[in-house]
C-alpha cells in the first residue's frame, strides 16, 4: 500500500474537559498570595494576575499547593501542643526538684508566649506559620468566591511557588531546632536526675567494699583534720588580734586615766589651797571675834564646846589635807571644803553669840549707869544702838524674849526647869535663822507668774523623797544623787522634762527648804507606820548634810520646830497665849477646833524622834566626819535627864532614843554610858512614875520599864532592827 493509501494521522484535539474549580480556595490563596498583614508582606507583586488559564499544571500545583496549606496549619496546631507540653514539664521538674528552675531557650518557644519578654527573643526571620493566616482575619480583605484565581501566569506561579518552598523549609528548619534544643536541654536533665538517683541507689542498695570504706573514712578525716587546723589558725590568729587590741585600749586607757588623774590632782591641789585659805581668814577672824567679846572667861564657857569643836575639825583639816588618795584626788579636796564649811557656820554661830553677848553687857552697862546720880555722858550713842539690836531679836524670836527676861532676873547664869541655856539660845537661832530664810523665798513662793516653775521644783524634791527605801543600795543612791543635782543648781528630770531650781532667784533657796521640811515631815508620816524607814531616809540626810551645810541646819531647825522635846525644851505656856497655839506650838494638830488624841500626838513625836536619832548614829561613806554625830546624841541625853520629865511625852521619846542610839552610844561611850544608863533605871524612872498620874495607863511608861528590864537582862541594848550595814551602798 503506498503512501497515498495511508489515511493521514488525525491531529490531537484537546477534549473539552470542564475543569473543576477548587471551593472555597478563593480565601485562602488571597490570603498567601495577596496579604496585606503588617507583619509580612504579599508572596506577588500587586501588580500579579489573578485570573490566570487554568490548565491542568495550574489546577493541579494549585490543589498541592492547598495541600500543603493545610499541613502548614496542622504543623503550626503541633507547635502549639509542643509548648503547652514543654511547659507542663517544666512546672513537672521544679515540682519534683524544689529550689531548681529549668530553663527553657527562647528559640524552643512561639513569640505569643506571654512568659517571655520581647528583649529575649533573638531576632530571626519569620516563620511561614506567622506570615500565613490559615483562616484569615477580620483585616483581611473579602473576595468574591467567583473569583477565578486559576488564571494565573507560569511566571507567577512559579514565583509562588519558590517562596513557598523557601518558607517550609526555613520553618521546618526553626521548628527542627526548637525540638533538638528541647531533646537536648531533656536530655541534660534527664541525665543529671538519673545520675542523682543512681548515687542514691548505690549507696542505698549496693554494699560497700571494707577498703573502700577504709579510705573515704580516711578521706573523711583527713578532711576534718584540715579543716580542724585551718580553724585553729584562723583561732589564733584572731585571738592574737583580740589581744593586740585589748592592749592598745588597756594603754589608751590607762593614758587616759593618768591624764585625768593629773588633772584631778592638779584640780584638788588647787581646791585645798583655797580651802587652806578660807580655814585660816575664819580662825582669824574667830581669834578676832574672841579678843572682842566682853566677859570673855565667863562667856567662854557657854561656847566651849563650839570651840572645841573648831579645834577638832581643824586637826581633822589637817589630816585630811596632808592625806593623799591617789585613786580618788578629789575626795581630800570635797572633804577638806566641807569642813572648811562647817567650820564656817560654828564660826559665823560663836561670833552671834558674842555679838548677842557684847549687847547684853553693853545693856547692862548702861543700866547700872543710867542708875547711877551722875549726869547722862555724852557718848550715849552706843545705847540706842545695843537697844535696838536686842529689841529687833526680841520681835523676831517670841522664846528669845523668854530667854532673855529670864537670864535679867538671874544674871543668865542659871538654866531653867524646862529648858537649859545653852540649848535655848541654839534653839532661838535656828529658829531665827528658819524664819529668815522662809522670808528670802516668800517672793518666790506668791509670786503667781512662777505658779507652774514651783509645781515643778515641788515634783522634782517630792517624788525621790517619796520613793526613799531600803530597797537595794543603787537605788537609794540614784535618789541621792538625783536630790544632790537639785540642790546643785543642776537640770534634773521632772517626767518628760527638764526643770533647773536657778531658774528664778529664790528657786534654789525655796528647794533646799521644801526638801529639808519634807524630809523632817516623813518621821510623822512614814517612820511613824515603818519604823525601818527611818534608816535610809537619816542616810540620805546625812549625805546631803555633809555636802550642804546649810541644808542641815534647816534640818535641825525643822526638827525642833517640828518637835521641841528634840532640843529637849518643855515649852512652857506664856500669859495670854490661848491653848490652842500652846498645843500648835508643842507640835499637836488641829481638825475642826479640836485637839488630835494623846496616844495619836506621842505615835507621831516618837516617829520624829525615831528620825532624829538615826541621823544621829548613820555612818557617812568614805570615813567622811559626821556633821551631827554621836556627840550630839550624849549632850541631848544628857540635857533631857538634867530637866524634871514630863507625863507620857518624856517616856515616849526616852525608850525611842534609846531604842535607835542606845547600841551606838554604849559601843562608843563604854562605861560612862552604862552610868547614865544606871541612873536612867534607878532615880529618872522614879522621877518619871511620881509625874504618872495614876490610873491613866501609863502606856510610855510601860514600855520603857520593859525596854530598860530587857537591856539590864541581856547585858546592853540591842541594834536597832532595819539600820543599815556600812556596805549598803
Amino acid at each position: 500500500m503506498g503512501t497515498g493509501s495511508q489515511k493521514p494521522k488525525p491531529k490531537y484535539k484537546p477534549k473539552n474537559e470542564v475543569l473543576r474549580k477548587p471551593e472555597g480556595m478563593a480565601r485562602e490563596l488571597f490570603n498567601l498570595l495577596v496579604n496585606d498583614s503588617k507583619d509580612a508582606a504579599p508572596l506577588f507583586p500587586a501588580d500579579t494576575e489573578l485570573n490566570p488559564m487554568p490548565t491542568e499544571d495550574i489546577c493541579q500545583n494549585f490543589n498541592e499547593l492547598r495541600s500543603d496549606l493545610v499541613l502548614l496549619y496542622e504543623l503550626k496546631l503541633g507547635l502549639s501542643t509542643c509548648e503547652y507540653e514543654l511547659q507542663a514539664l517544666r512546672h513537672q521538674y521544679e515540682a519534683l526538684a524544689p529550689g531548681k528552675t529549668l530553663e527553657i531557650p527562647p528559640s524552643l518557644l512561639s513569640n505569643n508566649d506571654p512568659t517571655i519578654q520581647p528583649e529575649e527573643i533573638p531576632s530571626r526571620p519569620k516563620t511561614l506559620s506567622e506570615v500565613i493566616d490559615i483562616v484569615g482575619s477580620a483585616a483581611t480583605p473579602m473576595l468574591d468566591e467567583t473569583t477565578p484565581v486559576y488564571n494565573l501566569s507560569n511566571h507567577t506561579i512559579m514565583r509562588l511557588f519558590e517562596l513557598k518552598e523557601q518558607q517550609r523549609l526555613s520553618t521546618a528548619k526553626s521548628f527542627m531546632k526548637k525540638i533538638e534544643d528541647f531533646k537536648e536541654v531533656s536530655r541534660r536533665s534527664d541525665e543529671e536526675e538519673c545520675l542523682r538517683k543512681k548515687q542514691e541507689l548505690e549507696e542505698r542498695l549496693v554494699p560497700k567494699r571494707e577498703s573502700q570504706v577504709d579510705v573515704e573514712r580516711t578521706i573523711q578525716r583527713l578532711q576534718d583534720e584540715a579543716r580542724q587546723r585551718f580553724q585553729q589558725k584562723e583561732d589564733q590568729i584572731n585571738q592574737k588580734l583580740k589581744e593586740i587590741k585589748s592592749i592598745q585600749e588597756k594603754e589608751l586607757q590607762e593614758n587616759l586615766k593618768k591624764k585625768a588623774l593629773e588633772l584631778r590632782v592638779a584640780e584638788a591641789k588647787r581646791r585645798k589651797g583655797m580651802s587652806s585659805s578660807k580655814l585660816e581668814s575664819l580662825l582669824q577672824l574667830l581669834n578676832e571675834s574672841v579678843t572682842a567679846c566682853q566677859e570673855r572667861d565667863s562667856f567662854l564657857q557657854t561656847v566651849q564646846t563650839k570651840l572645841d569643836r573648831v579645834t577638832a575639825l581643824k586637826a581633822q583639816f589637817q589630816v585630811v589635807v596632808n592625806n593623799v588618795n591617789h585613786e580618788d584626788p578629789l575626795n581630800s579636796a570635797i572633804r577638806s571644803e566641807n569642813i572648811v564649811k562647817q567650820v564656817e557656820d560654828l564660826v559665823e554661830v560663836i561670833r552671834d553669840d558674842i555679838a548677842k553677848n557684847n549687847a547684853i553687857v553693853q545693856e547692862k552697862n548702861a543700866s547700872s549707869k543710867r542708875q547711877q546720880p551722875q549726869p547722862p555722858l555724852s557718848s550715849s550713842t552706843v545705847m540706842p544702838v545695843t537697844s535696838s539690836a536686842v529689841k529687833q531679836e526680841h520681835r523676831n524670836d517670841q522664846h528669845g524674849r523668854l530667854d532673855k527676861k529670864t537670864c535679867d532676873g538671874n544674871g543668865g547664869q542659871e538654866d531653867f526647869d524646862f529648858v537649859r541655856r545653852e540649848d535655848l539660845v541654839m534653839y532661838s537661832q535656828l529658829q531665827t535663822e528658819l524664819r529668815q530664810y522662809e522670808a528670802n523665798t516668800a517672793a518666790f513662793s506668791g509670786d503667781l507668774s512662777l505658779k507652774t516653775l514651783r509645781f515643778e521644783l515641788q515634783k522634782a524634791v517630792l517624788h525621790p523623797v517619796n520613793e526613799i527605801s531600803d530597797q537595794s543600795g543603787q537605788h537609794l543612791q540614784d535618789k541621792l544623787d538625783r536630790l544632790r543635782s537639785l540642790l546643785q543648781g543642776n537640770s534634773v528630770h521632772v517626767g518628760s522634762k527638764m526643770v533647773r531650781a536657778t531658774e528664778h532667784p529664790g528657786g534654789l533657796e525655796y528647794c533646799t527648804n521644801l526638801l529639808a521640811r519634807r524630809l523632817v515631815a516623813q518621821g510623822e508620816d512614814q517612820v511613824n507606820v515603818n519604823p525601818k524607814a527611818a534608816f535610809p531616809i537619816a542616810a540620805i540626810i546625812t549625805e546631803l548634810w555633809l555636802e550642804f551645810p546649810v541644808f542641815g541646819r534647816l534640818v535641825l531647825a525643822h526638827f525642833y520646830r517640828q518637835c521641841p522635846y528634840l532640843v529637849p525644851y518643855y515649852l512652857p505656856q506664856q500669859e495670854g497665849q490661848s491653848n490652842e497655839d500652846y498645843y500648835k506650838s508643842l507640835g499637836y494638830r488641829y481638825s475642826g477646833g479640836k485637839v488630835e488624841q494623846q496616844p495619836t500626838y506621842l505615835k507621831r513625836m516618837s516617829g520624829v524622834v525615831r528620825l532624829y536619832a538615826a541621823v544621829l548614829i548613820s555612818l557617812p561613806r568614805r570615813n567622811q566626819p559626821h556633821p551631827h554625830g554621836l556627840e550630839h546624841a550624849w549632850r541631848y541625853l544628857a540635857a533631857l535627864l538634867n530637866l524634871s520629865p514630863r507625863n507620857d511625852i518624856t517616856a515616849a521619846i526616852l525608850v525611842e532614843f534609846l531604842t535607835v542610839a542606845g547600841s551606838a552610844m554604849s559601843k562608843e561611850y563604854g562605861k560612862q554610858f552604862q552610868k547614865m544608863l544606871h541612873l536612867i533605871c534607878t532615880e529618872y524612872f522614879t522621877m518619871i512614875r511620881n509625874v504618872t498620874p495614876k490610873g491613866s495607863g501609863g502606856g510610855p511608861v510601860t514600855r520603857l520599864e520593859e525596854f530598860l528590864h530587857e537591856s539590864i537582862k541581856k547585858g546592853g541594848i540591842s541594834p536597832p532592827a532595819g539600820q543599815l550595814s556600812p556596805r549598803f551602798w
